[in-house]
């Protein structure tokens, strides 16, 4: 065992390095991506663990976090989280997952994105012209996942992406890949997930029509329709390693400590750590603190020089949460909330889940 643990430590940083270089982005490369409702977080285990819990998360939560983890499943779990987004927006997922003797385990997912209500204005009416629209952004997944030993899972989820706005839309279809290495030696647990792999996005619909009368046309000609197409754009795919060690663990206390390594395409890589002290399995809080590293041109000597800083552009990168179970007869309830802290004049945002296991 001990051999095992080792050798899979010591593949650790190459795999982040062949990462690095595989699936390399930058800063520059900001904005010129989509979908970016597939990066936003659901989980508030997660959450508040600041995304660390690639390694250990188990159960119909790792629908999100890594799809491995649902091999661990025994039984039926269903979560359902609601998060207060920033600027008004509100995110809501729901996912189911099951096992049946020792078939794999089999998950479903949804997630749905609200930016509120759109006043539509025009040149002419700045105030508004009466209309309302509601932008709606949609993710629905389907997950499969196998614990192959008693050391090793792996699974993966399709997702359907469906974003619309008003008479236009764009879909697409990304997959998530990922593995569990559990090394048996205090509780450390080793995860890869590579997430958003897929199809590029590109909007199409109605309103890229116009039924007009060419300019210099005779007065009496018929109009005609024209017709506009947008750019496609590439999914925020990202590759993430993580590791768990438990550093005490007891009976009644445990003190869990969580790092991770994520590696972006179309912004600097994040690393990010954090912790969990639960007692006797029932009451669990959380902290955890990421930041970005960043490449910047130095102006004197034309090199590019390397920045950490904390957060990204959204969030400060402090996270906080908390979680309890409770039994019901013969069904399982976790109650969890995570705090994220928002930079700048938005709204922090807020997730509440609740997990049901039978």
């Amino acid at each position: 065992v001990r051999g095992r643990m080792m050798l899979a430590l010591a593949l650790l940083p190459l795999l982040v390095g062949a990462a690095g270089t595989a699936y390399a982005g930058s800063e520059e490369r900001k904005g010129t991506g989509g979908a970016h409702e597939l990066k936003i977080p659901v989980g508030p285990r997660g959450t508040a663990l600041g995304g660390t819990t690639v390694g250990d998360v188990q159960g119909v939560e790792a629908i999100f976090w890594n799809p491995a983890g649902l091999g661990g499943l025994e039984g039926t779990e269903a979560i359902f989280s609601h998060t207060k987004y920033f600027a008004e927006q509100k995110l809501n997922f729901a996912a189911v997952a099951t096992k049946r003797g020792d078939a794999a385990v089999i998950g479903l997912n949804a997630k749905v994105l609200s930016i509120g209500d759109v006043i539509v204005t025009t040149e002419d009416a700045p105030e508004g012209t009466g209309d309302i629209i509601e932008p709606t952004f949609a993710v629905l997944g389907l997950s499969l996942a196998r614990q192959f030993t008693d050391r090793v899972r792996a699974g993966f989820t399709m997702n359907y992406v469906s974003e619309r706005i008003v008479n236009v839309s764009a879909n697409g279809v990304a997959f998530d890949f990922g593995v569990q290495y559990l090394t048996g030696w205090r509780g450390m647990k080793l995860g890869m997930v590579m997430k958003n792999f897929g199809t590029s996005m590109k909007y199409d619909g109605g309103d890229f029509e116009l039924s007009t009368r060419p300019p210099d046309s005779d007065p009496s000609s018929a109009n005609r329709t024209f017709r506009s197409s947008s750019s496609s754009f590439e999914m925020p795919s990202y590759f993430t390693l993580a590791a768990t060690y438990d550093v005490y663990s007891a009976p009644q206390y445990r003190l869990t400590f969580l790092g991770a390594f994520q590696n972006n395409n179309f912004e600097g890589d994040n690393m990010s750590g954090g912790f969990e002290w639960s007692y006797r399995n029932t009451f669990a809080l959380r902290g955890s603190y990421f930041g970005s590293l960043i490449n910047r041109l130095d102006a004197v000597t034309g090199q590019d020089v390397g920045e950490f800083n904390g957060g990204d552009d959204l969030y400060k990168g402090i996270a906080f949460g908390a979680g309890a179970k409770i039994r019901s007869g013969d069904t399982n309830i976790g109650v969890d909330v995570a705090w994220r802290p928002v930079r700048a004049f938005f709204d922090d945002t807020v997730e509440f889940g609740l997990r049901l296991s039978f």
